[in-house]
């Protein structure tokens, strides 16, 4: 929609220019239908005019395109963000080619008829007369006008949507995560693609923890099954002592398995009881199978206690996963964390549990958090070092801070704001050009008329007062229509907002005011330019 309001404005200033051209070319196309020239003749001629005017805007921009989206991929989707689910290539293709062609012949038809239309009509006998005297403001003046009007609604409408989008993104980032992203780097190991047993990987995450600890700088080592604010999520059901749920409100907490210190790397309170420690882990309940294990201790989040234990201590009580009735409650509730976000920032904090990292029936691959004083290239350096020394082997993926997770869960918001706002201020310019057009050659069409005016005794203060106030009819209806139409549009994007209404009044007022001042200055210009016309080189204008 952004990119096509953007299209559309372009289209009509190219439509000005060309009804603009057209005005100056009536002599030589009253001539050519006087000496026998059909209008279709003249109206083919034209549109062959806008055709090259459409097909060199579509190389131009299947280039600039190109080179553009290449630009936005790797800042947007870096190669190594760890997920593969997004792979954009920007090399157009046919069907990309099919489509600029498609959109080349649609605007030649829409914006170069109407204009090669009014151009094969003029009036031959009064054309062909010498038109200096001629005081007028010229002709298709409504129409540019009506163009430029639709100018300024849409780049009102644009900047709108580019403030709240900007807003949006703002909120996100200052909400932020719930504990502390500085210092903060986190990378993913999977020892079972080595053929690790969970015993063996037990042992090796219990060395690498310790191993980390010892790098100068590192304050503090975690482990965590499931990495937070990647759009992962891990829940089961379960069932709380004490606690009889509706039909079909089974509890399913968001779920992670974490080592001890998780909490404190991350620098999350345990507003309750306390932290897992090295004997939760060991302290497992095996099953049949050598690789089963079955935790007996559990820490919950602030909302499952709410939710769950509302007027009760949790500590000491007990959970169990599955939700059949009866189903045994095994789990003892040693803990209260402060909550957090879990898979991205725009979510609601969700309900949560954690248990210790052995707590599967297979121990594989973990997000290892590394809080350090270090910055976080150095920090990533003695990471991988450390890791080669345990086993040189072991891929390490995922290699980043914190703080760069929170840009890649941002990436969707990041990308819409940068956009929205760059084609926002793209729209202003546009519209500004339009209007800066369409003033200039009333202006220049009046010259004469405002020679007259003057020698009569008109001020300048009187001929700028006369342009701008059809600049300020120009703006206020553009801002008129503007306002009402981005109230009812910015609805349909409430669901990519965050922490501010569609119509928030003071984006709507910010962007009125952005638009209204730069159309005006715009239209200013031309307005003191004609103030300072002389009257005696005006009644000699042509």
């Amino acid at each position: 929609a952004i990119t096509g309001a953007v299209l559309l404005m372009a289209c009509t200033n190219l439509a000005n220019l060309l009804l603009a051209r057209s005005t100056t070319r009536q002599k030589e196309i009253a001539i050519r239908l006087a000496v026998g020239a059909a209008r279709a003749q003249i109206i083919r001629q034209l549109l062959i005019e806008s055709l090259l005017l459409s097909m060199m805007g579509a190389v131009t921009g299947l280039a600039f395109g190109w080179a553009a989206n290449r630009v936005l991929v790797a800042a947007f989707l870096p190669s190594d963000s760890g997920d593969y689910s997004l792979q954009l290539a920007a090399l157009p293709d046919g069907r990309l080619l099919f489509f600029t062609f498609a959109v080349m012949l649609a605007t030649t038809m829409l914006f170069g008829l109407i204009p090669a239309i009014r151009a094969s009509r003029p009036d031959v006998t009064p054309t062909l007369k010498n038109e200096a005297g001629a005081v007028v403001g010229g002709t298709h003046v409504g129409l540019r006008k009506a163009l430029v009007t639709l100018q300024v609604t849409l780049s009102l409408l644009l900047l709108i949507g580019a403030g709240l989008f900007v807003r949006t993104l703002a909120n996100l980032r200052n909400l932020g995560p719930g504990f502390r992203a500085e210092r903060l780097v986190g990378f993913n190991l999977d020892p079972s693609l080595n053929g690790y047993s969970s015993d063996r990987s037990k042992v090796f995450y219990n060395r690498l923890t310790d191993e980390l600890r010892a790098v100068p700088g590192v304050t503090s080592v975690g482990l965590a099954a499931v990495r937070i604010l990647e759009d992962n999520e891990w829940d089961s059901s379960m069932a709380v002592e004490g606690y009889t749920p509706k039909p079909g409100a089974t509890p399913e907490p968001y779920m992670n398995s974490v080592g001890p210190n998780y909490f404190a790397t991350l620098g999350i309170p345990v507003l309750r009881g306390r932290d897992f420690t090295i004997q939760d882990v060991e302290s497992v309940k095996r099953g049949p199978d050598p690789d089963d294990y079955s935790p007996t201790k559990i820490i919950i989040n602030e909302s499952f206690a709410k939710k769950y234990f509302a007027g009760r201590d949790p500590i000491g009580l007990h959970v169990g996963f599955g939700s059949d009735p009866g189903t045994k409650t095994p789990m003892q509730i040693i803990g209260v964390v402060k909550d957090v976000k879990y898979t991205n920032l725009r979510d609601e904090i969700p309900v949560q549990a954690f248990v210790p990292f052995l707590a599967g029936r297979q121990v594989s691959g973990m997000t290892v958090y590394v809080r350090s004083a270090l910055e976080s290239k150095e920090l990533a350096g003695l990471v991988r070092k450390k890791v080669r020394q345990l086993d040189s082997n072991l891929p390490i993926y995922g290699m980043r801070s914190t703080e760069e997770q929170i840009d890649l869960s941002l990436r969707s918001e990041r990308l819409i704001a940068s956009l929205s706002a760059a084609f926002g201020f793209l729209a202003t310019v546009l519209a500004v050009t339009g209007l800066y057009g369409v003033m200039a050659y009333t202006v220049s069409r009046r010259t004469r008329e405002i020679g007259i005016r003057m020698a009569l005794g008109a001020v300048r203060g009187n001929v700028l007062w006369m342009v701008m106030r059809e600049v300020l009819v120009l703006v206020a209806a553009g801002v008129l229509v503007g306002i009402p139409a981005a109230i009812a549009l910015t609805h349909l994007i409430r669901q990519l907002l965050f922490g501010l209404e569609p119509n928030d009044p003071t984006t709507i007022v910010t962007a009125t005011i952005i638009s209204a001042a730069v159309a005006l200055f715009a239209g200013f210009i031309p307005a003191l330019r004609a103030s300072r016309v002389e009257p005696t080189s005006a009644l000699r204008y042509e």
